[in-house]
């Protein structure tokens, strides 16, 4: 077998191996809590109503995701109104400046800093994505961790409303009043869409679309189930608020059992910074070797690698699912 046989009979089998690799990582997303509940909730929400039609309107308000042929327009629309959403007009402004602010500080260390050839344009790319990321799901759970500790509460007095023989159609606005941010914008468009003639359905799953939180999902489905098939309301989402409240236990006792792993990995983290800077205090000249030399610089990059390979590892360890 010639060379140029035995490299492409290895090409086949990696692109063949990568292929296999693919699919078997799909079947595994799609067989994630997450995922799960997602396809759940499309089949309860389809993208079109009872009649056949759209329930994507061009009200910004009632958040719609953009039809463009523009495949980023397609990929950054839903995100940038989930952000709007989750932050309001001032979210896209945090994401903005958290990036121009990892920008400055990747110049300053590709200057400052000794790095080898390859690390320079790896960190000027890297850090900024990483803040835009990092900023994004921080203000996407500070939503979720706001609208969920409030969420029964306002459960429990849609389901007073509801057994005083105020029809739920009205009870959204009403609540809207009663309760703190996020959950009062939401409910308030929630009821103003009803108020302008749209159907609870296309409410519904405009916001189930712009929320984005299974317990809020729950609830949707309970009243569009109560809608279709009748039943006491009020009993079926008092149950619900009982579940939300224990859905939200089990989250706090994660957080409380998984508290020694995150502690664990700043600790981990902050190891190598403290060590570094009491050897430039101590003996300069020692730890200069690791800067000023080639071989000391493929150190750092291994370390830094390595260190950061494990943070990821414990910190996913530590994040216990609590999806289902």
């Amino acid at each position: 077998m010639s060379n140029v046989d035995l490299i492409t009979f290895c090409s086949f089998a990696a692109v063949l191996l990568l292929g296999i690799m693919l699919l078997v990582v799909q079947d595994m997303r799609r067989q994630r809590p997450d995922a799960r509940i997602q396809a759940r909730l499309q089949a309860a929400f389809p993208a079109t109503g009872p009649n056949g039609r759209e329930t994507r309107h061009d009200d910004p308000d009632l958040f719609t995701f953009s039809r463009n042929d523009n495949i980023f327009s397609r990929w950054f629309g839903p995100k940038i109104a989930r952000l709007k959403t989750v932050a309001g007009a001032g979210g896209l402004r945090v994401v903005i400046v958290t990036a121009i602010l990892a920008e400055v500080v990747a110049l300053l260390m590709s200057n400052l800093l000794p790095l080898p050839a390859l690390a320079t344009p790896v960190l000027v790319i890297g850090l900024p994505v990483l803040g835009v990321v990092q900023s994004y799901r921080f203000l996407v759970e500070r939503f979720k961790r706001r609208f969920l500790d409030g969420f029964p509460d306002l459960i429990d007095l849609i389901v007073r409303a509801v057994r005083s023989g105020v029809p739920v159609t009205h009870v959204m606005s009403l609540a809207s009043a009663e309760c703190v941010e996020p959950l009062k914008s939401e409910f308030r468009l929630m009821g103003d869409g009803l108020k302008v003639g749209l159907d609870l359905e296309e409410v519904l799953a405009t916001a189930v679309a712009r929320i984005g939180i299974a317990d809020f999902s729950f609830f949707c489905v309970c009243l569009l189930l109560q809608r279709e098939t009748g039943g006491q309301l009020g009993e079926t989402l008092e149950n619900l608020s009982g579940i939300v409240r224990k859905r939200r236990e089990i989250r706090q006792k994660t957080k409380a059992l998984t508290g020694e792993a995150r502690i664990t990995t700043k600790i981990l983290a902050s190891v190598p910074f403290v060590i570094l800077g009491s050897m430039f205090l101590l003996n300069r000249a020692y730890l200069m070797v690791l800067f000023n030399t080639s071989a000391g610089q493929k150190v750092l990059t291994c370390a830094a690698i390595s260190l950061t390979l494990g943070l990821g590892v414990v910190h996913k360890m530590s994040k216990l699912d609590t999806a289902r």
